[in-house]
Protein backbone atom coordinates (compact mmCIF):
# COMPACT_ATOMS: atom_id res chain seq x y z
CA UNK A 1 0.00 0.00 0.00
CA UNK A 2 1.54 3.31 -0.95
CA UNK A 3 1.14 6.45 1.03
CA UNK A 4 0.82 10.06 -0.05
CA UNK A 5 4.17 11.73 -0.66
CA UNK A 6 6.14 13.54 2.03
CA UNK A 7 4.25 16.40 3.60
CA UNK A 8 0.84 15.96 1.95
CA UNK A 9 -2.01 13.71 3.05
CA UNK A 10 -4.50 12.21 0.62
CA UNK A 11 -6.88 15.00 1.59
CA UNK A 12 -4.26 17.62 0.66
CA UNK A 13 -3.61 18.73 4.26
CA UNK A 14 -0.04 19.15 5.51
CA UNK A 15 1.21 16.10 7.42
CA UNK A 16 4.14 16.08 9.81
CA UNK A 17 7.44 15.21 8.08
CA UNK A 18 8.19 11.52 7.65
CA UNK A 19 11.81 12.06 6.56
CA UNK A 20 14.65 13.97 8.19
CA UNK A 21 18.12 15.01 7.11
CA UNK A 22 20.48 13.87 9.86
CA UNK A 23 24.12 13.27 10.69
CA UNK A 24 25.09 9.66 10.04
CA UNK A 25 27.20 7.51 12.32
CA UNK A 26 29.56 6.88 9.41
CA UNK A 27 32.30 8.95 7.82
CA UNK A 28 30.01 10.55 5.23
CA UNK A 29 28.30 13.20 7.29
CA UNK A 30 24.68 13.72 6.30
CA UNK A 31 21.97 11.23 5.41
CA UNK A 32 18.18 10.91 5.23
CA UNK A 33 16.34 8.88 7.84
CA UNK A 34 12.76 7.69 7.50
CA UNK A 35 10.69 8.47 10.57
CA UNK A 36 8.03 5.89 9.62
CA UNK A 37 8.24 2.31 8.38
CA UNK A 38 8.13 1.97 4.58
CA UNK A 39 6.71 -0.86 2.45
CA UNK A 40 8.27 -2.25 -0.72
CA UNK A 41 7.50 0.05 -3.66
CA UNK A 42 6.36 2.94 -1.48
CA UNK A 43 7.01 6.50 -2.62
CA UNK A 44 9.01 8.05 0.21
CA UNK A 45 9.31 11.47 -1.40
CA UNK A 46 8.27 13.41 -4.48
CA UNK A 47 10.93 16.01 -5.00
CA UNK A 48 11.46 19.31 -6.73
CA UNK A 49 14.49 21.54 -7.04
CA UNK A 50 16.58 23.60 -9.42
CA UNK A 51 17.44 21.85 -12.69
CA UNK A 52 20.54 22.92 -14.59
CA UNK A 53 23.70 21.67 -16.30
CA UNK A 54 26.12 22.07 -13.38
CA UNK A 55 27.14 19.00 -11.36
CA UNK A 56 27.26 19.96 -7.68
CA UNK A 57 28.09 17.99 -4.55
CA UNK A 58 24.43 17.37 -3.67
CA UNK A 59 22.95 17.34 -7.18
CA UNK A 60 21.59 14.28 -8.96
CA UNK A 61 21.47 13.58 -12.68
CA UNK A 62 18.07 13.94 -14.34
CA UNK A 63 19.16 13.41 -17.97
CA UNK A 64 22.50 13.15 -19.75
CA UNK A 65 23.03 16.91 -19.46
CA UNK A 66 20.75 18.05 -16.61
CA UNK A 67 21.07 17.76 -12.83
CA UNK A 68 18.70 18.66 -10.00
CA UNK A 69 19.90 20.41 -6.84
CA UNK A 70 18.40 22.34 -3.93
CA UNK A 71 16.02 19.50 -3.07
CA UNK A 72 14.83 19.00 0.48
CA UNK A 73 16.06 15.41 0.91
CA UNK A 74 17.41 13.55 -2.11
CA UNK A 75 20.72 15.42 -2.31
CA UNK A 76 21.54 14.02 1.14
CA UNK A 77 20.74 10.35 0.46
CA UNK A 78 23.55 8.00 1.45
CA UNK A 79 25.12 5.55 -1.00
CA UNK A 80 24.93 1.78 -0.65
CA UNK A 81 26.01 -0.92 -3.08
CA UNK A 82 22.85 -2.76 -1.88
CA UNK A 83 20.42 0.17 -1.50
CA UNK A 84 16.98 0.11 0.10
CA UNK A 85 15.61 2.77 -2.29
CA UNK A 86 15.90 4.01 -5.87
CA UNK A 87 15.26 7.29 -7.64
CA UNK A 88 12.77 7.51 -10.47
CA UNK A 89 14.20 10.55 -12.24
CA UNK A 90 11.39 10.70 -14.81
CA UNK A 91 8.73 11.01 -12.08
CA UNK A 92 10.96 12.76 -9.47
CA UNK A 93 10.15 10.10 -6.87
CA UNK A 94 12.13 8.25 -4.23
CA UNK A 95 10.82 4.66 -4.11
CA UNK A 96 11.69 1.89 -1.64
CA UNK A 97 13.13 -1.36 -3.00
CA UNK A 98 12.36 -3.31 0.17
CA UNK A 99 10.65 -2.79 3.52
CA UNK A 100 12.49 -0.16 5.56
CA UNK A 101 11.89 0.18 9.31
CA UNK A 102 11.38 3.55 10.98
CA UNK A 103 14.70 5.14 11.95
CA UNK A 104 16.73 3.58 9.12
CA UNK A 105 18.74 5.64 6.66
CA UNK A 106 17.41 5.61 3.12
CA UNK A 107 20.12 4.66 0.63
CA UNK A 108 20.53 4.65 -3.14
CA UNK A 109 23.26 3.37 -5.46
CA UNK A 110 24.85 6.55 -6.81
CA UNK A 111 25.98 4.73 -9.97
CA UNK A 112 22.31 3.98 -10.77
CA UNK A 113 21.63 7.66 -11.51
CA UNK A 114 24.99 9.32 -12.14
CA UNK A 115 27.10 9.02 -15.29
CA UNK A 116 29.88 10.96 -13.57
CA UNK A 117 30.15 11.72 -9.86
CA UNK A 118 30.96 15.12 -8.40
CA UNK A 119 33.63 13.25 -6.44
CA UNK A 120 34.52 9.55 -6.43
CA UNK A 121 34.91 7.98 -2.98
CA UNK A 122 35.87 4.96 -0.89
CA UNK A 123 32.82 2.91 0.10
CA UNK A 124 32.23 1.31 3.50
CA UNK A 125 28.56 0.40 3.04
CA UNK A 126 29.05 -3.13 4.35
CA UNK A 127 27.14 -4.81 1.52
CA UNK A 128 28.27 -8.34 0.65
CA UNK A 129 28.95 -7.16 -2.91
CA UNK A 130 30.40 -3.74 -1.96
CA UNK A 131 32.37 -2.29 -4.87
CA UNK A 132 34.75 -0.52 -2.43
CA UNK A 133 35.30 2.52 -4.71
CA UNK A 134 32.28 4.37 -6.06
CA UNK A 135 32.25 5.87 -9.55
CA UNK A 136 29.56 7.00 -11.94
CA UNK A 137 28.22 4.44 -14.40
CA UNK A 138 30.12 5.98 -17.35
CA UNK A 139 33.51 6.55 -15.70
CA UNK A 140 36.35 4.45 -14.42
CA UNK A 141 38.18 4.88 -11.16
CA UNK A 142 40.39 7.97 -10.96
CA UNK A 143 44.07 7.78 -9.87
CA UNK A 144 43.11 7.78 -6.18
CA UNK A 145 40.57 5.01 -6.74
CA UNK A 146 42.98 2.84 -8.72
CA UNK A 147 45.59 3.22 -5.98
CA UNK A 148 43.03 2.41 -3.28
CA UNK A 149 41.75 -0.70 -5.12
CA UNK A 150 45.30 -1.90 -5.86
CA UNK A 151 46.33 -1.57 -2.22
CA UNK A 152 43.50 -3.62 -0.73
Amino acid sequence: MSQAPQGQSKSGAQDPPTLEVCHTDGPYGMGVRTLVARDVGEISDRFTGQVGQEIKQHSLQVTGLLHICDTTYIGFLSHSCDPNSRLDMSRFELVTLRAVPAGELLTIDYAATEDRLYRQFECHCGAVACRRWIVGRAEGANDEGRAYLAGA
